[in-house]
């Protein structure tokens, strides 16, 4: 059986990777490098795929609610928006 969400999950481990694996600043000494170099904070922050509502988004793909060719010309779109701005692509 094929993976009917295989490119939102794709689109969603971009986007986690995006968030966070951002690139230090090139400018060695400006308030953005200082920060990345002082000890690491803590965070509530949870992985964009756990999300309640990236969950139910896959259900309701998986389940037929959601029409697959328009979600994936949709995941495209965010794809190369987000592979423009620096992210990896898909």
């Amino acid at each position: 059986m094929p993976n009917n969400t295989e490119t939102f999950d794709q689109l969603i481990t971009m986007l986690d990777h995006t968030l966070h694996h951002q690139q230090p600043s090139p400018h060695p000494n400006d308030a953005i490098t200082r920060t990345l170099n002082t000890a690491p904070r803590t965070t509530a922050v949870t992985s964009l795929r756990d999300a309640p509502e990236i969950q139910r988004f896959r259900e309701d793909l998986a389940n037929g609610f959601i029409r697959l060719d328009t979600a994936n010309t949709l995941f495209t779109l965010i794809n190369q928006v987000l592979t423009r701005m620096g992210g990896p692509s898909l």
